[in-house]
């Protein structure tokens, strides 16, 4: 009876040793293989319906309680293929800013792995949100960030954001 119960603790204490390694803090990473890039969060992102416009784009949610949201989304960047990747990136902020009720709060240049990047926080709509746009292989990446304007962004943010990884 005493081997039994010490096997059992065994294999519970064995059990519990995988699970925390497995789980770390409770982050994963996700690979999207078909979109080209591996993010990591605290669960899984969700996939988004395909929009009309843009079929070929893949897009990802992660929700959160306070109407707070972060997507990344992943497709090709055919409205501007003959620009060089500065003015890409201009007419991507024109796209988010001009033209709308928006106001742009912030902007800086970012990079990931080489290639060219922007960040942007902008407010419109009730909503403040951050937005990270890389143009990469003929493609364009975004991560962004939703929050009601006066709250903050979800903690994980700054965390996701950094963890965008392209894939071969």
């Amino acid at each position: 009876m005493k081997r039994h119960s010490i096997l059992t603790l065994l294999a519970l204490l064995s059990c519990c040793f995988v699970t925390a390694c497995k789980k770390g803090d409770g982050w994963d990473e996700y690979k999207y293989r078909d979109a080209g890039f591996a993010i990591s969060a605290p669960f899984l992102p969700i996939p988004l319906p395909a929009s009309p416009d843009e079929p070929n784009t893949k897009a990802y949610g992660i929700k959160y309680p306070n109407r707070s949201e972060i997507l990344i989304t992943a497709g090709p960047l055919d409205m501007f293929e003959n620009l060089p990747d500065k003015e890409k990136l201009q007419r991507l902020k024109d796209l988010s800013v001009q033209g709308t009720s928006s106001k742009l709060i912030s902007e800086k240049e970012i990079s990931l792995d080489g290639h060219p990047g922007v960040e942007m926080e902008i407010e419109s709509g009730g909503l403040h949100r951050r937005e990270r746009y890389y143009l990469a292989n003929g493609r364009i990446f975004a991560v962004q960030s939703f929050a009601p304007i006066g709250e903050p962004f979800v903690a994980d943010t700054d965390r996701i954001f950094d963890s965008l990884r392209l894939l071969q």
